[in-house]
């Protein structure tokens, strides 16, 4: 089931508040926060936060072709896939994926994770991560191409 719910956050050095959409990826209690979309950052970028489950797996190896993705961990360890050998990032460290680079996440810890996601130029991707948990597995390809997420050949996971 996904879910999406606004948060009011304040911002300390304006004072002013600022809307902050929470999206519920399925029943498994992972979250994406949009924290700025393309119209708040003139198409320079959008930055979100994705709150990781325990149960959170991540995706497979893909790449896209219209924009680039920096993550950055804020919690927990990720591994991280840059199309020719995992890693894992811990607190403070920042993997970088360019524009048509395969890449992949995949989180093997049962503790749960937050990640900053960076999408350069920004890009719109909140009907993507709503419609991600409960698209039919028939329209789930349609899906990740109407936006730009194209899978490769399965790698070791």
């Amino acid at each position: 089931m996904t879910d999406t719910e606004p948060m009011t956050r304040r911002s300390t050095e304006s004072g002013r508040a600022q809307q902050t959409r929470t999206i519920r990826l399925g029943g498994g209690g992972s979250t994406i926060e949009v924290l700025a979309g393309p119209a708040e950052t003139s198409g320079m970028v959008s930055i979100y936060r994705w709150r990781m489950s325990a149960s959170s797996r991540g995706p497979a190896p893909h790449f896209h072709t219209t924009f680039s993705e920096t993550f950055i961990v804020e919690e927990g360890e990720v591994d991280y896939f840059d199309g020719q050998a995992w890693r894992t990032l811990r607190p403070g460290d920042t993997a970088h994926a360019p524009m048509g680079a395969v890449h992949a996440l995949r989180k093997e810890r049962a503790e749960p994770a937050t990640l900053l996601m960076a999408l350069s130029p920004g890009v719109p991707r909140e009907d993507y991560f709503a419609q991600l948990a409960t698209i039919n597995e028939r329209e789930l390809s349609r899906l990740h191409e109407d936006h730009d997420n194209h899978f490769v050949d399965a790698h070791e996971r």
